[in-house]
């Protein structure tokens, strides 16, 4: 069995260095290539930490909290909680784990910010916008924060690009031969609906399609505004051919308000998601999506919440994921 004292040598550090890298000591600086460096060196060896050890590791003390969002009608987002998954997922692989997990909503209660505030965490995932006033107290309080989209530039943050995700499903339906589209989205203007909406308004005006007022649908992201809204666009004279949604949750809202209409899809109309989440697959008929790595995004935010934790001063970062076409079956080809 290697020693520390091999893994130093091999690494070129000393050992005390290797026992706070590998020991994840929160109060040790270090570059990010020194760091790789000893893993890399205790991985070739075969390095074992003594389980002596484990129970007195200076992370244990470490607290990371999260806040994650779920839907306007306060039931679990599919989306946010894979990605709260993959953080979770991540942090028990590194012996660490979250604190507290409240939603969006739990910010809006002045007793459960004071709460977490008067034992503030060391490190937070953030996947809500709060509001300037909240951004600045949660600052002052928490050292280390990541945001999933957050909109925050001070800070790192982790996620897809919208705008890019929606130039890709418009332009699938474009090649499918549909001219006559409509979006359902949400038309606040912060950073998680802008793209979209904006690809949706800059494919059409390049192909120089019209854009009948009545196919651009705010949806507010709420399942019951969608599918009442989507009955209303199909009292449309215009009918659109094809329906570019925001999101995939909303997609199946607007399913579900053409099925009850007895309208056929893709038959009648063709309808494309954006974020692949687990029941897409399962509609009838399965949603044609572009795919969002959520799973891979949570796992991101841990591991770069993690490098803060551990020293890392390095300017805040932007890590924008790929996002890829999923073909199933909601969209038809014309002609």
């Amino acid at each position: 069995m290697a020693t520390i004292r091999e893994v130093a040598e091999r690494a070129g550090v000393s050992i005390a260095s290797v026992s706070r890298i590998i020991n994840l000591d929160p109060n040790y600086r270090v570059t990010d290539q020194t760091r790789e460096r000893v893993m890399r060196a205790v991985r070739e060896l075969g390095y074992e930490l003594n389980p002596n050890y484990k129970k007195g590791r200076a992370h244990a003390k470490v607290s990371i909290g999260c806040i994650s969002r779920v839907t306007v009608e306060h039931t679990k987002d599919s989306y946010y909680n894979a990605i709260l998954s993959g953080a979770k997922n991540y942090l028990k692989q590194k012996d660490y784990d979250f604190d507290f997990v409240l939603t969006q909503f739990d910010m809006l209660k002045e007793e459960s910010v004071s709460s977490f505030l008067a034992h503030p965490p060391k490190g937070l995932i953030l996947m809500d916008q709060p509001n300037a006033e909240t951004m600045s107290l949660l600052s002052s309080k928490i050292k280390h924060i990541v945001g999933i989209d957050s909109g925050q530039p001070m800070i790192d943050n982790v996620g897809y690009d919208r705008f890019e995700a929606g130039c890709r499903a418009m332009r699938y339906l474009l090649e499918k031969g549909h001219k006559k589209i409509a979006y359902i989205g949400a038309h606040n203007n912060d950073a998680l609906n802008i793209g979209r909406r904006e690809a949706y308004f800059r494919m059409m005006q390049h192909h120089s399609l019209p854009i009948d007022p009545a196919w651009v649908i705010d949806s507010e992201w709420h399942r019951k505004v969608c599918y009442d809204k989507t009955l209303k666009l199909m009292e449309c004279e215009n009918r659109p051919t094809a329906v570019l949604v925001g999101s995939d949750h909303m997609a199946i809202a607007a399913m579900s308000a053409l099925h009850s209409l007895g309208v056929s899809i893709p038959e009648e109309i063709s309808i494309i998601g954006i974020s692949n989440i687990e029941d897409a697959k399962y509609l009838t008929p399965p949603l044609t999506t572009i795919a969002i790595p959520q799973t891979e995004i949570g796992e991101i935010a841990a591991s770069v919440l993690l490098q803060r934790i551990l020293g890392d001063t390095t300017l805040p970062k932007k890590i924008i994921v790929p996002t890829e076409l999923v073909e199933r079956s909601s969209v038809i080809a014309l002609n």
